[in-house]
């Protein structure tokens, strides 16, 4: 399991702390990949424990599992993207962290491609030091290929403002002939309302024939959901998830939580799965100037 070393050296410099003086506190958050297996830190100087699962100065051993997240880190860098991941899952096709890294890519709904996923199962076949987490894995991917990206939605129950209950999949189909954002956010989530100006003004610029945009709320209160609806105003089609639709939600779309964006193409299928909402308006903007070039070079 990947687990945090967590230190301090508060009962180190307890008297300056006593003081008032906090100007040396230091605190570390050091990764471990915890293993059945005796390990050990080696390491000279409190002062050279690092935020890393290794350094120059700094080393975990008697874990092969560790050895491999350290390894899998120095591969895929901080910010590990799907080709780094599977070139590391390539070699390691056996490995715990190998599982690891591919049940968090799997998570998140909509942010991979079918034949990247089929790539992913036939590499890993199995992970006898682990297998409960190849369990995980095989049930994430099936989970995955109904969400892969070029596909058609995934359908939740919906709730409207006036109590009626409707379908995700129907609703998207309705929208068939324009992009359209699907915004999930609930009254709670400070992160998603931040970003509701931001939709509002890509809203405002493109026309409804070429761009729309649905919220869906994942509140389990009403009131609440009624409350921000209100006081944000935005200027399109609202829905909350029902239960079942909330339950629906996190487990088929593989997510933990809003805020969620997915970008569904004129003719009903999921493009993409983007990032924020910054990336989710650069992405609308970025479609319809590609649409209109394409207009206008079939008018010329």
């Amino acid at each position: 399991m990947l687990c945090t070393l967590t230190t301090n050296n508060l009962a180190m410099i307890n008297d300056e702390v006593s003081a008032g003086n906090y100007e040396h506190v230091r605190w570390t958050y050091t990764p471990v990949f915890l293993d059945n297996a005796d390990m050990e830190i080696q390491v000279a100087s409190y002062d050279l424990v690092p935020d890393a699962p290794q350094s120059k100065d700094f080393r975990i051993v008697g874990s092969d599992v560790h050895d491999e997240y350290c390894e899998y880190i120095t591969s895929v860098g901080e910010r590990p993207n799907s080709a780094k991941v599977l070139a590391f899952i390539e070699q390691h096709p056996a490995s715990v962290v190998s599982l690891y890294a591919a049940n968090k890519l799997l998570m998140g709904g909509y942010n991979l491609s079918s034949d990247y996923i089929q790539t992913l199962k036939r590499t890993i076949t199995g992970c006898p030091k682990d297998t409960a987490r190849y369990s995980e894995f095989l049930r994430r991917a099936e989970l995955a290929e109904k969400t892969a990206v070029g596909n058609s939605i995934v359908d939740l129950d919906l709730v409207t403002p006036d109590g009626t209950r409707c379908q995700l999949a129907d609703i998207v189909g309705a929208h068939k002939g324009h992009y359209l954002l699907i915004d999930f956010w609930a009254s709670w989530c400070g992160i998603c309302r931040a970003g509701t100006p931001k939709i509002k003004d890509v809203f405002a610029r493109i026309p409804r024939q070429q761009f729309e945009v649905i919220s869906v709320s994942a509140d389990e209160k009403d009131d609440a959901w009624r409350t921000a609806m209100e006081k944000d105003q935005m200027p399109w089609q609202q829905y909350c998830l029902t239960p079942q639709g909330a339950k629906d939600f996190y487990e088929k779309y593989q997510t933990i939580g809003v805020p969620y964006y997915l970008v569904v193409s004129p003719d009903g299928h999921v493009i993409a799965n983007p990032d924020g909402t910054e990336a989710a308006c650069q992405m609308i903007d970025s479609l319809v100037q590609h649409q209109e070039e394409v207009a206008t070079g079939a008018g010329l």
